[in-house]
């Protein structure tokens, strides 16, 4: 089984992503709290993996189009520690003050996290 550093982000499939079209708005893009995708010619494209928090899916089952999968959780996560539910939570960073959902031991964004 791999270990829970292994990379964890959505693909999306360039060939069924129609930028949500029939809804005016690409819905994974605007709903993602962490930022992990851009819109670009008309598709949803993953613009920032290491933004996506380990483990969540939510953006999956709002693609109308079945665009978007994740690896297999199975090959993706180590065992749950006892205790350590790995339960996202919402929560401000220390730093810049923005709302951000992490299942890490940290309140600090990914943003202000990249700016060390």
């Amino acid at each position: 089984m791999a270990t829970s550093s292994m990379p964890w982000y959505p693909t999306i499939f360039p060939e069924k992503c129609d930028g949500c079209a029939p809804f005016d708005k690409p819905k994974c893009v605007e709903f993602c709290p962490n930022g992990v995708f851009t819109f670009e010619d008309g598709k949803a494209v993953v613009a920032y993996p290491l933004k996506c928090v380990s483990g969540c899916t939510a953006c999956e089952p709002l693609c109308h189009k079945k665009a978007i999968t994740f690896p297999k959780r199975e090959f993706a996560f180590a065992p749950v520690r006892s205790g350590d539910k790995g339960l996202l939570r919402k929560t401000m960073c220390v730093k810049c003050g923005k709302d951000f959902w992490t299942n890490r031991e940290t309140d600090i964004c990914m943003d202000c996290e990249s700016k060390r």
